[in-house]
């Protein structure tokens, strides 16, 4: 194994068992981290991570609410002057399941089981310098990579992004890089996520209009205020001197036009459908910037298609599971008398 110099790494440990923040405090402290802060919650968290820029950053898991693991994914979706790129390392007395599906979906780079040793940090920090995964960006979703090969048909681009850890503990730390490749990135990581959210906003609403022409659909509803909120995020994301914000402003309208209409009588049937799709699909060309309006709505049903079909196999699974616990709990009932 290489060897580090670990002296000018900043790092933040957010823990509520002091013992824990202790115990990392002092293994950072013997294998040379000069600026170490620690916090029993992320209450202070976003201040200090201003203040300091820290190259990584321990976060407890097993808090009773979820604030540790909201945390981290909204760190991944900042804007600057956050680096959302840092290195995340997520701790846990037991790995559950849950626990697993929640750390999966928050762009942590890495999950570490309590208690642990020195050398098993030791072990992660170098990890995360030379073998750190690339970064995907997806409508809901920006962080390493966790896929084991990707979906047939789908073409997701990797982001290389800024790894401090790597800079600074092989020397090659400049303050002006630096700052120059993390702007790079995040313009990189923006344009993507507006791209992203464009075709889930068409994706959500393509999905719930058949629903919302036939009102009283809680599938359909909560697909179309998700698809709001993807909206919001992207038109967020679009500069106010973009070529694409005039065009965008028109379909955002009509959309929110239409969930406002939702929201004001959510058990009736929704007026305007078809010109609530026709937005939907064209701010998804837009932001990828692509003429051909058919074949963008061609994707989109595809997808939309591919889900219901999915969403149709996993209810008659469950429906043959009732049925088989129903059959076997009948077998074994034993006659009266």
């Amino acid at each position: 194994m290489a060897e580090y110099d670990f002296r000018s790494l900043a790092v933040v440990i957010v823990d509520r068992e002091v013992n824990t923040r202790r115990l990392l405090r002092g293994i950072l402290a013997r294998m040379g981290v000069d600026r170490i802060l620690d916090f029993p919650n992320v209450a202070d968290v976003p201040t200090a991570m201003i203040a300091i820029q820290p190259d990584l950053l321990f976060i407890d898991a097993d808090a009773p609410d979820p604030e540790g693991l909201k945390f981290v994914q909204g760190l991944r979706h900042a804007q600057p002057p956050h680096n959302p790129f840092l290195g995340v390392i997520a701790t846990t007395w037991q790995p559950t399941q849950p626990l697993l599906l929640r750390f999966n979906a928050t762009g942590a780079d890495d999950m570490m089981v309590k208690p642990f040793s020195a050398k098993q940090v030791q072990d992660r920090l170098v990890n995360l310098i030379e073998a750190r995964k690339s970064f995907v960006v997806t409508a809901d979703y920006i962080g390493p990579d966790r896929r084991r090969q990707p979906r047939e048909g789908i073409q997701i681009p990797l982001f290389d992004v800024p790894n401090t850890l790597r800079m600074k503990t092989a020397g090659q730390y400049d303050r002006g890089r630096a700052a120059e490749a993390l702007a790079n990135a995040h313009e990189a990581i923006n344009v993507q996520k507006i791209v992203r959210n464009g075709f889930q906003v068409a994706f959500l609403i393509d999905f719930a209009c058949p629903g919302l022409a036939a009102g009283s659909d809680r599938m359909a509803a909560d697909h179309l205020l998700r698809a709001g909120t993807a909206l919001d995020d992207l038109m967020r994301r679009l500069r106010p001197d973009s070529d694409l914000r005039g065009q965008a402003d028109t379909y955002a309208a009509t959309i929110r036009a239409a969930v406002e209409q939702f929201k004001a009588a959510p058990d009736q049937p929704l007026v305007g459908v078809q010109p609530l799709r026709a937005a939907a699909v064209g701010i998804a060309a837009l932001t990828a910037r692509r003429a051909d309006l058919s074949a963008v709505e061609g994707e989109v049903r595809g997808a939309v298609t591919a889900y219901r079909n999915r969403l149709a196999q996993i209810a008659q699974a469950k429906a043959e599971q009732q049925q088989q616990a129903s059959e076997k709990d009948g077998d074994g009932e034993k006659p009266a008398g």
